[in-house]
């Protein structure tokens, strides 16, 4: 049994432990999640082209991601048009955060995809269509949270050099449909809004040597031995028998989203139902993971995301989740792959109507290169 001494001095500090070298406490004991005013705000009135936004991330600390903003003025929808499916987020048709090199972290991909990464990847984010500052109307609004870090500085980025910044890079869609993206479906009758993007910088500080009754700190954060990588592959599927291969393998992988879209122009996202797609089998290597219907992998995501099954968030037609990380008690650890990894996933495609359709597959994983800290496995 602990001295009263010691175990005073445990309840003070309950950080303390794993990560800290001996007599030191850990990296989030002394941090604070540090913001600061956006280092971007660009004004764009939507029209027939596509517009970049590109700029370095403001240096320091210890990266966690930007947030984006969006706010919009003066358009005007009219009686002719409609908004596009995937609106507002379809307003950027690509997002991306590239590191020091140039290379992607976060890999190009519409505003669509990083909505639903944010609302089923990081569920304590939260839905963006939930915030008060969201309007889904030919004047969008919304708050994207675009980020490296999973939780807890798992995934953070050292962002200390202000000679080898990492850079946000943003194409804003063309006013009038394309595929998914866009924001209205013809232009006859538009006025088309003024789009102002702002971006904010969050990150980890960097914390002091000692705490003020002079306990080392740890300077670094343990997870920097993980890096976090979002990215996509869109497959094409029939009205027949589909065996899609999961190909972006050889990381762990946290979650994958699936996006089912149907083959005609505007590219409309669609249900699978359990008579035409019958039991969807999940495959690694020469096991099967499940086997269910639709309706039953929509139970599983309402099991597993509370507010899901509560009704207070609601499923977007022809999305998927297959978390593979843990909330609380529930849920799987991380999905091991190897680049030789075989997996896949077979179903018939009689929902798709216009064939091909497509099958968009969203991965979130984790790329580690050391021992990860026990509070973080599953996360």
């Amino acid at each position: 049994m602990a001295a009263p001494a010691a175990a005073a001095q445990q309840a003070t500090h309950p950080a303390r432990q794993e990560g800290a070298q001996a007599g030191q406490l850990p990296f989030e004991y002394g941090s604070n999640q540090y913001r600061e005013a956006p280092f971007v705000t660009n004004t764009q009135t939507l029209d027939g082209n596509p517009h970049d936004i590109v700029a370095n991330v403001t240096p320091g600390g210890f990266l966690r991601g930007v947030t984006i903003q969006v706010t919009s003025v003066n358009g005007v929808l009219g009686t002719s048009a409609a908004l596009v499916a995937d609106s507002p987020f379809s307003i950027f048709s690509s997002l991306t955060l590239e590191d020091i090199s140039g290379g992607p972290i976060l890999y190009p991909m519409g505003g669509y995809a990083y909505g639903l990464i944010q609302k089923y990847s990081r569920p304590w984010t939260g839905d963006v269509s939930k915030r008060s500052d969201f309007s889904n109307t030919i004047n969008p609004a919304f708050t994207l949270r675009l980020f490296a870090e999973v939780k807890d500085t798992l995934g953070v980025l050292a962002n200390t050099d202000a000679r080898a910044q990492y850079r946000i890079r943003l194409t804003i869609a063309p006013l009038v449909q394309t595929g998914p993206n866009g924001l209205v479906t013809v232009s006859t009758g538009v006025t088309a809004p003024a789009v102002t993007t702002n971006i904010y910088l969050e990150t980890w500080a960097q914390p002091d040597l000692n705490d003020l009754i002079g306990n080392p700190i740890t300077q670094i954060p343990d997870d920097l031995v993980a890096s976090r990588f979002n990215m996509h592959e869109v497959p094409a599927v029939t009205s027949g028998a589909n065996v899609t291969r999961f190909t972006l393998t050889g990381n762990e992988i946290r979650n994958l989203i699936l996006v089912l879209r149907n083959g005609s122009a505007a590219s409309p996202r669609i249900n699978l139902t359990d008579a035409n797609a019958g039991a969807i089998d999940f495959r690694l290597d020469n096991r099967r993971l499940w086997k269910m219907k639709p309706t039953q992998l929509v139970e599983e995501m309402q099991d597993f995301f509370d507010l899901l099954g509560a009704g207070t968030w609601a499923r977007e037609t022809g999305v998927y989740a297959i978390p593979r990380y843990r909330l609380g008690q529930e849920g799987d650890y991380w999905l091991q792959t190897v680049e030789q990894t075989l997996l896949q996933l077979e179903f018939s495609g009689g929902d798709v109507t216009t064939s091909p359709g497509t099958l968009e597959i969203i991965y979130d994983v984790l790329a580690t290169a050391g021992d990860i800290p026990d509070r973080m496995e599953g996360i």
